[in-house]
């Protein structure tokens, strides 16, 4: 009766959001191929991640050759302030920050200004990288995000981004499938990626090849959570490239994020 009560929640939760057919579909999918198969790889993924890992500090050195930076919550007290304020606010819980520093120091490096985004939550990998696109001409973030499922979040996502700061900012609220070929259109070469979104294998997989090919050379790939399963690490054997792994601490443990830069033209 609870299974039963659940699906039902979720076609209904569906139901109001007809952009969002395509994913149940792909859901039903996928929760049947689950069953069939898709080992579970997070430990010997996150044993990889742990072999090399660097602190936020070294991987900011490795890409930037900086040695010392401005943690970007000193540096915008008075945003981040206010930022959190509306997040104790918001009546939905949502995911918490990505790497916030390591986002705008590698986006201040690379001076950006075509940058893609998955997964946005309360924004604030958002707000930092909008706040390093501010004073750049012509710059723009798109950001693709699916609302969580069953959580009516939809009005609060990238809540925390102020006002000033969205005159740069496109967000496109479908799941990736549909949202990133839309996102690519709009900037088919970009800067720099962040990559936040759908966690499995399969949709990783599907994403970063798209993500990898639209990077210019010189460009950063940067993708979040590479511990859950071996797709980050799949993707740089493929690319016959190793990351920098950043550890970074987190109320539920450890996290690691995986960067890439593109050395060339080829994808």
């Amino acid at each position: 009766m609870q299974r039963m009560n659940s699906a039902l929640k979720t076609i209904l939760w569906y139901s109001k959001r007809p952009r969002l057919y395509p994913e149940l579909m792909r859901d039903v999918r996928a929760k049947y191929a689950r069953r069939a198969c898709a080992p579970d790889t997070q430990a010997e993924a996150t044993c990889w991640c742990n072999e090399g890992a660097l602190t936020t500090t070294e991987a900011i050195a490795e890409i930037t050759g900086m040695t010392t930076f401005e943690p970007v919550r000193d540096r915008f007290r008075d945003i981040f302030d206010r930022a959190e304020e509306i997040v104790q606010r918001c009546p939905v819980k949502m995911g918490g920050a990505s790497n916030l520093d390591l986002l705008f120091w590698i986006c201040e490096h690379l001076r950006a200004t075509n940058v893609i985004e998955t997964g946005v939550a309360y924004g604030w990998s958002s707000l930092v990288i909008l706040l390093s696109l501010r004073n750049r001409d012509d710059a723009i973030l798109v950001s693709t995000d699916m609302p969580y499922l069953k959580r009516n979040n939809d009005a609060h996502v990238g809540c925390v981004v102020p006002e000033q700061l969205r005159s740069k900012w496109q967000i496109l609220a479908c799941a990736d499938r549909e949202a990133l070929p839309k996102a690519l259109k709009m900037l088919p070469s970009i800067d720099m990626c962040h990559y936040d979104s759908d966690k499995s294998y399969e949709g990783r997989t599907w994403a970063y090849a798209l993500l990898w090919e639209a990077l210019r050379p010189g460009g950063i790939f940067i993708s979040d959570d590479i511990g859950d399963n071996l797709a980050f690490h799949d993707f740089c054997s493929k690319l016959n490239q190793y990351p920098v792994i950043v550890c970074t601490p987190a109320s539920t443990g450890t996290k690691h994020a995986g960067m890439l830069v593109k050395t060339s033209d080829e994808s």
